[in-house]
């Protein structure tokens, strides 16, 4: 099972993508948020990174739980999550 042991993420302004990993194992898995998700599920216009990250950290039990599923589907090392995973 996939774990997130790990609370570091990271915002890509030029990308606008959110960037975390998660662990099965000791194998690692990347995970990249696309904005407009986060947007989505947290109600946020664009707007500075630092708005993305606490949005971040307010549903991370609900995107890790968006993670998990998209990595059960595949079982890929890196795993983009969109609006679609939600």
């Amino acid at each position: 099972m996939i774990g997130f042991p790990n609370q570091m993420r990271s915002f890509d302004e030029d990308a606008g993508t959110i960037r975390f990993s998660g662990y099965d194992g000791v194998m690692e898995v990347r995970f990249v948020l696309e904005a407009p998700a986060l947007e989505q599920i947290a109600g946020l216009a664009r707007s500075p990174d630092t708005a993305y990250l606490e949005a971040f950290d307010r549903y991370r039990a609900q995107i890790e739980t968006a993670a998990v599923r998209a990595y059960k589907k595949t079982r890929k090392s890196l795993i983009w999550l969109s609006s679609a995973d939600f």
